[in-house]
């Protein structure tokens, strides 16, 4: 269709539709010269591991992205995948980094706070919003979860001996909203819902 273009991206930056505000979904074929001209152009990537899996699209190589100084978010992407969870994002996207690092033995897997970043600060910063939110700098909006481990009915058990840690990665792999006691937004609680 554009015979006149080097690779798909390049459709999108000769039309100068690749920039600073741009955000792409998936990233599952990118090559390392479209990589090089997303950090040149600074557009970022929304990496929706569970859509990806879930119509058999490709696994997206996200150390690779990072490894070119790439902002990449996680996206839950539901019209493709089948849930609209961040923490289901965060369990897909280790899979896939797991599933890569098969098939070549030195690939450097991502940690599990690592891809929190992803869910965290790294959607901010492919969103261009790091200097408002993404974490819990001074200035920054409050965006937060307030996380309890031992709710009646808890999805996973945390033990004496676990470090502060252990019970993190626990709730990112087996939490679930039972967990999430309050939720704050922009420095307003919405979970539960405030009393007028």
């Amino acid at each position: 269709m554009f015979p006149k273009c080097k690779n798909y991206s390049d459709v999108y930056d000769v039309h100068g539709l690749l920039n600073d505000k741009t955000i792409m979904a998936h990233g599952v074929y990118l090559s390392d010269e479209e990589l090089e001209l997303f950090q040149r152009k600074g557009a970022g990537i929304s990496h929706c591991p569970n859509s990806n899996t879930s119509l058999c699209s490709g696994l997206m190589d996200v150390r690779n992205a990072l490894n070119h100084k790439i902002n990449v978010g996680l996206g839950t992407d539901v019209s493709g995948g089948y849930s609209p969870s961040i923490l289901d994002a965060v369990r897909r996207a280790t899979d896939v980094s797991n599933i890569l690092s098969l098939n070549t033995a030195d690939y450097q897997k991502l940690s599990h706070e690592e891809v929190f970043r992803l869910a965290t600060l790294g959607g901010s910063k492919a969103l261009g919003l790091e200097k408002v939110t993404g974490n819990f700098e001074v200035g920054k909006d409050f965006d937060a979860v307030l996380v309890n481990t031992g709710v009646p009915g808890a999805p996973f058990d945390v033990f004496h001996e676990d470090t502060l840690q252990a019970i993190f990665q626990k709730f990112l792999f087996l939490g679930d909203d039972r967990n999430m006691t309050e939720i704050y937004v922009a420095g307003k609680q919405v979970l539960p819902c405030p009393t007028a």
